[in-house]
């Protein structure tokens, strides 16, 4: 695997202090959002990093019990000397709302909805005690949030995933009770009395190698391949490439399949991001082995990076095969694999 950024990257480097101490913090994680792309600190808290613009990512300085630093636009920055602050212990907010749900039924919806339903077999949380978890009836909503990255190992594809999570959301909807007999508030509220209709996921994450002799690389590589064919960057590079049918892709309206060149309209607003224009708000999109995935979105366009990130992810909601993959079975976004292959 390889990065894929432009002739204009830029190097940058420094070094990372305590704020308050101004001493030299070694081993500070300093990654490019989303790819595998990244350096630690040494002894003496110097970093040196490769950046492209094209990315369009934060640039992350992440350290045990200090607050994270996420700089949208680190060319543009002098980051000759980063101050990290350490963490303070703040008192989670008063919770007015009663949470009528125990800590497992909570834990298996997170664990559906961030690693994936599809990748739970391969994909493991490391640290799954750090992840707090509250649902809110009155909302119809679980949210979870962690004060440390959580860790997730992907075995099948050999990535350790450091994934420092910014908002995490399932919404569902209430099925009220058909009798008025029971009024006991744990069982008004029970897990079946609601179904989800969406979620969702937002952070930073930083992918590295597996380590160990299993799986092997050609075995990795194999399987990575596999993985990124049917993966939201694969669909969405070839959205803008105007190569849906050719990365075997399907475009279905309505219950039929239509031409994309019918219903979608791509203009470039820039070297790195794309304007994708659909004549409707919503789509099913099948895979070459039939997975589906149906798109809804808020309005007829959305913007998305040469790499394939939505830059519009409130404006798009997706449903099926592609959302079940989750975190556990997603992609660097400098995994360098065509969209011709």
């Amino acid at each position: 695997m390889g990065g894929i950024a432009s002739a204009q990257s830029t190097k940058i480097s420094g070094i990372v202090v305590d704020a308050t101490t101004a001493e030299p913090l070694m081993g500070v994680a300093v990654y490019i959002s989303g790819t595998s792309t990244g350096v630690v600190t040494g002894p003496d808290g110097t970093y040196n990093i490769i950046y492209s613009p094209a990315y369009n990512a934060p640039l992350v300085f992440a350290f045990l019990g200090y607050e994270k630093i996420q700089i949208e636009n680190p060319i543009d920055m002098d980051l000759s000397r980063v101050k990290m602050t350490e963490q303070t212990n703040t008192l989670e907010a008063v919770v007015i709302d009663p949470d009528p749900w125990d800590r497992a039924t909570k834990e298996e919806l997170f664990l559906n909805y961030f690693v994936g339903k599809r990748s739970r077999e391969d994909a493991t949380v490391l640290n799954l005690k750090d992840v707090k978890l509250r649902f809110n009836p009155s909302l119809k909503q679980l949210i979870a949030f962690a004060s440390n990255p959580i860790l997730l190992k992907n075995e099948e594809l050999g990535y350790l995933i450091t994934y420092d999570l910014a908002e995490f959301e399932v919404n569902f909807k209430f099925i009220p009770n058909s009798t008025d007999i029971e009024k006991v508030f744990r069982l008004e509220h029970a897990r079946d009395r609601y179904i989800a209709e969406n979620s969702f996921v937002s952070g930073t994450s930083f992918y590295r190698e597996f380590p160990g002799k299993k799986p092997t690389e050609r075995q990795r590589e194999r399987r990575r391949k596999k993985a990124f064919s049917k993966s939201h960057l694969r669909l969405f590079r070839s959205i803008i490439s105007e190569q849906l049918n050719e990365a075997n892709f399907e475009l279905f309206y309505d219950g039929f399949k239509v031409k994309p060149e019918d219903h979608i309209r791509v203009r470039r607003e820039s070297d790195e991001v794309y304007q994708v224009t659909f004549r409707n708000l919503k789509y099913s999109i099948r895979d070459r082995d039939g997975n589906q995935t149906d798109m809804y979105l808020s309005s007829n366009y959305m913007y998305i990076d040469r790499y394939g990130n939505n830059l519009s992810p409130r404006e798009l909601m997706l449903s099926g095969y592609i959302p079940e993959l989750g975190v556990g079975g997603m992609m660097p976004m400098d995994y360098d694999y065509s969209v011709g292959q």
